[in-house]
């Protein structure tokens, strides 16, 4: 892996308890020889270890191509849920929902060195922290422990796209370092989480920060993927010993995933709260706390620039200036559309049309909105992704295209639909059942026996795939659901290419045309093999 110097990012940061982590500027830059010196040095440097998340570009390099924006088309593309709109959208961001994606797309070759910045970054921190005191020993042990989640969390994410990838526990890097083997980069990833887990208390002292039981969600994340990509012989095909699943002891992995969301179920505090798409509005953010474990945070300050930038694919379609509405690039496939009932409250605040012609308003929390039309088929061009969306524009301090939104990671829906498999892959399907109805039932119009009987599969698993689809769509949790399952070519072969089923599958035979089942990873990026031949490329990928 190229060998980066990289640079701290240093932030100006509230110390007050009761303020987000998110209320951080880019400040200036300095080298790490020269900071690490005082205990309010390391509240900088969390934040810079924080940053990584959504940040919008890292000496220099990027365009928010985390979780401020990238990630969106990189995850919710090529999936069942959302498709590339047309020719029109520029080519680094249609061939997401294309699955034509190279080893030197901008997005993949930027989160690879995003994620390694932040997990330098993390390194730094931990090697100099033992070496200032604190007044406040515990807070020390906790910026300790949420830099170590961090780069668990940054190898979570590397190795989710890539597969194994070279492992670093200090800052010291090796320019010539081979990758990791998938087995060793997951044990790296929930030795760290783990670390966390044990570590962090219940609630971190910013809010916003990670803490107990966000590692606990990630540990449950890795556990379950773990567990079903064993299970479902990921990547056997492929022949690629690298990234590998055969150590894995599929049954351990559902048995310590029942574990950690029992753990969070009966002791975290987190809820479903009343309204879920409170989960996705611009300044809901005190009831996304409520129900979020992790976020992509966003400030309103615009001398701040933390923003996250929705308009492109997951609002509305519109002007931005005048109801907050986006560009559109990826629009939702008529099967996402078909599996919800009307009588699912998330069909029309998930799916919706565009900002045109006769639009309502609402007001929530004295705050004005726009409702965009509603539609009754997914045969319409009008057809958008209305899940997040703008307030009015007028009342915001920001540029129109940018959001102080908070992007949610981790949410305790998710968390009860990974407890759900866990229970069922622990002989305890009535149970796992039940925890289906617990999510659907804010979400009825009428009762939600209604929506148990529509959504009612003999086999388990296909109902649960389905139901996280319709609580989690265009979350970017979809590509992995569909990887780690064994289904991701099936699902994509089984498109309908009519617009019959939804005015943009039409454009479905370019991402079949595409698709491979070795797409499961991302290629290597080919700037860093040419810098370091070590790095062995992905199955079936050519460095182009």
């Amino acid at each position: 892996m190229k060998k980066y110097i990289f640079l701290l990012l240093i932030t100006v940061f509230t110390l007050q308890s009761c303020e987000s982590f998110l209320e951080v500027i880019p400040y200036s830059f300095t080298s790490p020889e020269n900071f690490y010196k005082s205990e309010a040095d390391f509240e900088l440097a969390i934040n810079g270890c924080y940053d990584i998340i959504n940040t919008g570009s890292v000496q220099t390099l990027g365009n928010y191509d985390t979780w401020g924006r990238g990630l969106y088309f990189m995850l919710n593309g090529s999936t069942d849920e959302m498709i590339t709109q047309g020719t029109s959208v520029p080519i680094e961001y249609s061939q997401w929902g294309y699955g034509s994606y190279t080893s030197d797309n901008k997005f993949i070759k930027n989160n690879w060195f995003y994620f390694y910045a932040g997990i330098n970054r993390c390194n730094y921190l931990l090697e100099k922290i033992e070496n200032v005191d604190f007044t406040n020993d515990a807070r020390k042990t906790e910026i300790k422990a949420e830099a170590i989640f961090l780069r668990g969390f940054y190898y979570y994410s590397l190795a989710n796209l890539f597969g194994g990838v070279p492992l670093y526990t200090t800052s010291a890097q090796d320019a010539s370092a081979p990758r990791n083997t998938l087995e060793e980069t997951y044990n790296r990833i929930l030795s760290d989480l783990t670390y966390a887990y044990e570590n962090l208390s219940d609630r971190a002292t910013n809010k916003g920060g990670a803490n107990k039981y966000t590692a606990a969600g990630y540990l449950a994340k890795v556990y379950t993927y773990l567990g079903s990509c064993k299970k479902n012989n990921v990547g056997e095909s492929l022949n690629f010993q690298l990234n590998s699943f055969d150590w894995v002891d599929a049954d351990k992995m559902y048995v310590e995933a029942l574990k950690v969301t029992t753990d969070i179920v009966l002791n975290s505090g987190y809820k479903l709260i009343d309204r879920y798409d409170f989960n996705f509005r611009e300044t809901t953010k005190s009831y996304q706390y409520q129900e979020c474990l992790f976020l992509a945070e966003a400030s309103s300050d615009p001398g701040m620039n933390k923003i996250n930038i929705w308009l492109n694919n997951l609002t509305p379609q519109g002007n931005s200036n005048v109801n907050g509405g986006g560009y559109g690039w990826q629009r939702p496939l008529g099967e996402m559309f078909n599996k919800y009932i009307p009588e699912d409250k998330r069909l029309n605040h998930n799916i919706t049309g565009n900002f045109s012609g006769t639009i309502g308003e609402e007001t929530i929390d004295g705050v004005k909105y726009y409702i965009p039309r509603p539609i009754s088929s997914a045969n319409t061009g009008w057809i958008c992704c209305g899940k997040f969306r703008y307030r009015d524009p007028k009342q915001k301090t920001l540029p129109s295209w940018a959001s102080d939104g908070n992007f949610p990671l981790l949410r305790y829906a998710d968390i009860l639909l990974l407890h759900a498999e866990a229970l069922y892959f622990n002989n305890q399907e009535n149970e796992a059942r039940n925890i289906l109805t617990e999510v659907r039932n804010r979400s009825a119009l009428t009762v939600v026996t209604d929506l148990n009987f529509a959504y009612f599969k003999a086999d388990f698993i296909e109902e649960l795939l389905d139901e996280r689809s319709r609580e989690l769509c265009f979350e970017g949790h979809r590509r992995f659901d569909l990887i780690r399952f064994g289904k991701i070519t099936e699902t994509i072969n089984n498109l309908s290419i009519e617009r019959t089923t939804g005015w943009y599958n039409d454009q479905v035979p370019t991402l079949k045309s595409s698709w491979e089942e070795y797409k499961i990873w991302l290629p290597v990026p080919v700037s860093e093999i040419d810098i370091n031949s070590n790095l062995v490329q992905n199955q079936g990928w050519v460095n182009n």
